[in-house]
Formats: C-alpha cells, sequence, structure tokens
C-alpha cells in the first residue's frame, strides 16, 4: 500500500514545480529522503524513507541501462 501512495505522491510532485523546488533545495541524499518523507506526510501521504531510496535506486538503474545498452 505504501509504494503505491509513494507513487501518487511522485504523480503530484511531478505535476507541481514548486514541490519540485522544494525537494531540488536539498543536496543531500539522506535530507532529500527525509524531506520527501516528510513532504508526502504533509500532502497526506504514507511511505518510508527506504521506499524513497529504492525508487531514487530504480530511477538510476534505468537511466544507466538506457544509456548503455545499444
Amino acid at each position: 500500500m505504501s509504494r503505491e501512495n509513494f507513487e501518487n505522491f511522485r504523480r503530484l510532485v511531478l505535476a507541481d514545480t514548486a514541490l519540485q523546488e522544494r525537494l531540488r533545495s536539498v543536496s543531500d541524499r539522506e535530507a532529500f529522503r527525509l524531506l520527501t518523507v516528510q513532504i508526502g506526510k504533509e500532502l497526506g501521504f504514507d511511505f518510508t524513507a527506504e521506499e524513497v531510496e529504492s525508487a531514487l535506486k530504480d530511477g538510476q538503474r534505468a537511466w544507466i541501462e538506457r544509456w548503455i545498452q545499444p
């Protein structure tokens, strides 16, 4: 259930430039994870910092696979 909450939150962030800027203001990975969870809770979403980390890793993996595979 919380993975679904995170995906709904992610879609909301993609549509809201103010949220994007708020998250972009943090350069430290741990602080980013914690801020993401905090903002999510403020907006009524329930997910963990570990789920944020998992999504970050999935995104990195997809980006790498996109550029290193012919």
